[in-house]
């Protein structure tokens, strides 16, 4: 009896502390939304702690009647795709292999990979060969730079050597199936978990990327939302930035633009992570763990 007392005495307190969490972590985009869709004159004075004071959706109203948002929305729409199905695709044929026991070199090819984790050759190598390659101001200097994560890699090994048993790949061999047809129509069948996952994680990373277009693109017209959301957040510009003034006779508050522009740019990822959660944790769990 003393030890489920003191049982419930601990999960009383775990469920309060990561209650203490979940609000912690919550708490910054409830605050968002209700500043977006508050009345200007409460944000202005302040008086926005959590719930909207007033609604009111002028912000969004002349965010989305900004072209330079729709343009941007659409450079980050492309990237996003282009940059997940390229990605994922050199990760999934890299890993493959290194997880096979029978490939020659496989010890030797993982420990390069894995030394870039810990040595690079720096920001401006980095710059001079995506310049040589005259990638500078394309499409393309979104996705090639970059393209394969050593942590990834050693994910979706670790997931092919613990989910993918050698006896199914030799069973297919004995059948008469080639290396392309058993990675294609058993492997990747099999891997949708893993796949899912690193979908996510990549689309993700490259709608969030800022850095990669801030060094690489200088053309305003491609730029990505993520530069255009740093210039009105961090540069602190606003609706002076989008040529906004003025929503009938009262003043949109700069805290209310980029509010209304943040939760903009969540929208494809809130909509895209519902329907790949069922995924995330297992996934996760098989690749990371095992091994």
């Amino acid at each position: 009896m003393r030890i489920k007392g003191e049982s419930r005495i601990f999960d009383y307190f775990n469920i309060f502390l990561l209650g203490i969490i979940t609000f912690i972590v919550v708490y910054p985009f409830i605050y968002t939304v209700s500043v977006s869709v508050s009345h200007p004159s409460a944000v202005t004075k302040g008086e926005v702690m959590l719930f909207p004071v007033g609604l009111n959706f002028s912000a969004y109203k002349k965010v989305i009647e900004s072209p330079r948002i729709w343009r941007s929305y659409w450079n980050s729409t492309v990237y996003t795709s282009i940059g997940t199905v390229v990605r994922l695709f050199l990760l999934l044929i890299t890993s493959y292999p290194l997880s096979r026991p029978n490939f020659p070199g496989r010890n030797l090819f993982t420990f390069l990979i894995t030394f870039t984790m810990l040595f690079s050759g720096g920001l401006v190598p980095y710059f001079l060969v995506v310049r040589a390659l005259g990638l500078l101001n394309t499409l393309w200097a979104m996705v090639i730079p970059g393209a394969l994560s050593a942590w990834n890699i050693i994910i979706v090994r670790t997931f092919f050597q613990s989910t993918i048993h050698p006896s199914l790949i030799e069973s297919a061999q004995i059948d008469g199936a080639n290396d392309l047809q058993i990675l294609f129509r058993i492997v990747f069948p099999l891997s949708t978990p893993i796949i899912a996952v690193m979908s996510l994680f990549i689309a993700i990373g490259i709608w969030n990327d800022y850095f990669t277009p801030l060094i690489f693109l200088t053309d305003d017209t491609k730029f990505p939302l993520t530069i255009i959301l740093r210039d009105i957040v961090v540069m602190a510009i606003g609706k002076e930035f989008l040529g906004l003034r003025e929503y009938g006779a009262i003043p949109i508050p700069s805290q209310s633009v980029q509010a209304a522009t943040l939760i903009i740019s969540m929208i494809p990822v809130l909509i895209a992570y519902p329907f790949i959660q069922r995924y995330f944790i297992k996934g996760i769990m098989i690749g990371a763990i095992k091994g």
